[in-house]
């Protein structure tokens, strides 16, 4: 049983053990995170209702980074109803508008429209008078995951260009380095996604020429991800793997485990391309069981894989499995030239045609293929 720890008593334990819950999170070790912050949310005194309302955010943060929004969402709550009893008003406003930007993403993914769109009203009027850079530039990034949502990850408009320019011109006036490289990061992401993928590779690497191999351990692990699948969509299987063996080190090195599985999913492709099939089977389905873990929306670099490869072994009903998972919500969409095959795939299936079955999953290869997506 923990018992409960005075201020003056053991100050220490409880950074200490905050600090380790954080590095837990960031090696993407959830649920050990979890356990120390539940630790301490037994050892801190009730009346502390600022140290409170952090820890459970942070208990909710680690269930927002999974992706287990359902989960997360309780957690905030509560930090909410301790934050409301904090009586210095600065430090009330900042933890208030630090909760609500991932509050809002939350219910923004729980695709809560009402409440998403009274979080976000709300919160940019608290930010215009009590933010900062930093919290400015991470309810950007909650305006940029809507966009992000209501394009379905695919060929994403000029309003997200516009957000992150407009954060890093903020941030370059403050000479606010984390944030720049942040927002650079995620500019790169949205050129990746509208498949300019020299503005996106020439940006990350601006930013890995910037910071090197010392510090910033995500944003370097982010910049070599978005390399990596520049590089992919481009066909070039010698720089994919090249970047991608980079990548692998930068993700050891700065104990990120979230960043794996993507580069799983392109170690995938690489195996197909050069005819592996089998290994192309293990990286693939390596980095599907991630995905689904994480619940990130990116399942078709997994998946067209695994249909392909046992499309080719005519093994129909395993591809077919597949096929439906590509078919579920809340994931990137691709095009419907793809889908629509992988729909008539799982029609004829369940007429017992596998004939035309096989047929139409060939033909939603070849359009993937022809896509970008294999």
């Amino acid at each position: 049983m923990v018992q409960i720890i005075s201020q003056t008593e053991d100050i220490s334990w409880i950074e200490h053990t905050e600090k380790n819950a954080g590095l837990l999170t960031l090696a993407g070790k959830f649920s050990a995170a979890r356990k120390l912050l539940s630790k301490l949310l037994k050892a801190i005194p009730k009346q502390d209702h600022l140290a409170i309302a952090r820890i459970y955010h942070k208990i909710g943060n680690t269930y927002n980074q999974q992706w287990q929004f359902k989960a997360a969402e309780p957690f905030y709550e509560k930090a909410e109803l301790a934050l409301m009893k904090v009586k210095e008003p600065e430090q009330m406003w900042f933890g208030w508008i630090e909760l609500q930007i991932d509050y809002s993403y939350v219910v923004m993914h729980l695709r809560k429209v009402v409440l998403y769109e009274q979080k976000k009203e709300k919160l940019k009027s608290a930010i215009e008078i009590y933010g900062n850079l930093s919290q400015k530039a991470r309810y950007s990034y909650v305006i940029f995951t809507d966009i992000l949502w209501k394009n379905g990850w695919y060929m994403l408009p000029d309003e997200t260009i516009m957000i992150c320019e407009g954060i890093i011109n903020l941030a370059e006036k403050e000479n606010n380095l984390a944030i720049k490289i942040t927002l650079q990061n995620i500019l790169a992401f949205t050129y990746l996604f509208r498949h300019d993928f020299q503005k996106s590779r020439k940006i990350a690497l601006e930013i890995l020429n910037t910071l090197g191999e010392n510090g910033f351990g995500e944003e370097i692990v982010r910049a070599y991800c978005t390399i990596c699948f520049s590089y992919r969509k481009e066909r070039d299987i010698a720089l994919a793997r090249e970047w991608t063996a980079k990548a692998y080190k930068a993700a050891d090195f700065n104990k990120n485990a979230t960043f794996k599985y993507l580069m799983d999913s392109i170690t995938s492709w690489i195996y197909l391309k050069e005819g592996n099939l089998q290994e192309a089977k293990k990286s693939a389905m390596r980095s599907l069981k991630e995905i689904i873990k994480y619940r990130y929306p990116f399942l078709a670099f997994s998946l067209l894989p695994l249909i392909t490869i046992y499309t080719s072994e005519n093994k129909i009903h395993k591809a077919i499995q597949f096929a439906f998972r590509m078919l579920a919500p809340n994931q990137q969409k691709v095009s419907d030239k793809i889908n629509q095959p992988l729909k008539t795939t799982i029609m004829y299936w369940g007429k017992g045609d596998m004939k035309n079955a096989k047929n139409f999953l060939k033909d939603a290869i070849h359009h993937a293929d022809e896509n970008g997506f294999l």
